[in-house]
């Protein structure tokens, strides 16, 4: 049983031609962002990054505009939900799935995952044959645990489950930065010198049964992004010749530059900010310069839509 029903506060800073409806589906949270207009077209499920909690409607909406209804979804930070990134089950989206194509048969199902949440997808989608294509923004290659704000000493946990069991993951070094300016990447590089931890963790994309396209920054300083798409191509390209996987990495260009409004975009997101270690904050760097990152945005809204026109 789900609940659907529309919004109707804050409706003066929605266009128009935009509705949004909420979907209580048994503790599962998302929210449609639509126009009746597109109701051919596949429907883009988007997975968020580490906060986990919704990206503001309001950034999605130029895609919505550009023909592609959206089920924005939640997985962590909401009621009845984990609090942190740990032991997220693949079932969770499942439910999700399911719920779609129930309710709109005859549309296809994307999944468009950003940093995180391209983790999440791609580990999703090599264990479940439910969507028709993944568009992932600075992906992971391997499952990573919930690190920071660990302590050195607890125990790490994966990030996902499936069947109430861990998701085999990479052990990371325990975080020791103290509160400033974070480069992040230097606890994920080490994987790729380590075989056992490299081929325990990484996610098995060979499985996926979809057409995949991945988006990366080569100047990423969360983790190195585009050295992990370039990974996860080759996986599937030695092992799956019957789908398509695309790869897109752009110069200058760092971790966060998902942009789907027609007008170019006039800042760049620097940092994210995570309070820590009492009053003071971590600041993780995204990396790239203003430039390359814009450059990167306006490009990567083209190749997405180019992308889902071709499903």
């Amino acid at each position: 049983m789900y609940i659907f029903c529309v919004l109707t506060f804050g409706c003066k800073r929605i266009p128009e031609d935009i509705f949004i409806s909420t979907i209580d589906l048994n503790g599962v949270h998302s929210k449609l962002i639509a126009n009746s207009k597109n109701s051919d077209h596949p429907l883009v499920i988007v997975v968020p990054g580490s906060g986990g909690s919704y990206i503001p409607d309001k950034y999605l909406f130029g895609l919505v505009q550009n023909g592609y209804d959206v089920l924005s979804i939640a997985y962590v930070g909401k009621k009845n939900l984990p609090k942190e990134i740990e032991l997220v089950p693949l079932e969770y989206l499942k439910k999700i799935l399911v719920w779609a194509k129930d309710k709109f048969p005859n549309r296809k199902m994307v999944l468009l995952g950003i940093s995180k949440g391209a983790e999440y997808a791609l580990t999703f989608a090599s264990h479940y044959n439910l969507v028709d294509a993944i568009i992932c923004y600075s992906p992971s290659a391997f499952v990573l645990p919930n690190h920071v704000g660990v302590s050195k000493n607890e125990v790490q946990k994966s990030s996902w489950s499936l069947n109430g069991n861990e998701i085999p993951f990479a052990q990371l070094n325990s975080f020791n930065d103290k509160a400033g300016m974070i480069t992040y990447k230097k606890y994920i590089d080490p994987i790729f010198d380590d075989a056992e931890q490299l081929n325990t963790s990484r996610i098995h994309v060979e499985n996926i049964k979809c057409d995949v396209l991945l988006l990366t920054g080569e100047d990423d300083l969360v983790w190195p992004s585009t050295r992990m798409a370039s990974l996860m191509q080759s996986n599937i390209e030695k092992s799956n010749l019957s789908i398509n996987i695309k790869h897109v990495s752009y110069k200058n260009c760092g971790h966060q530059f998902v942009w789907f409004d027609k007008k170019k975009p006039e800042h760049i997101p620097e940092y994210q900010s995570m309070n820590l270690t009492g009053i003071k904050k971590h600041k993780f760097l995204f990396g790239g310069t203003s430039e390359g990152t814009i450059k990167a945005m306006i490009d990567s809204r083209n190749v997405v839509i180019h992308f889902l026109k071709d499903i």
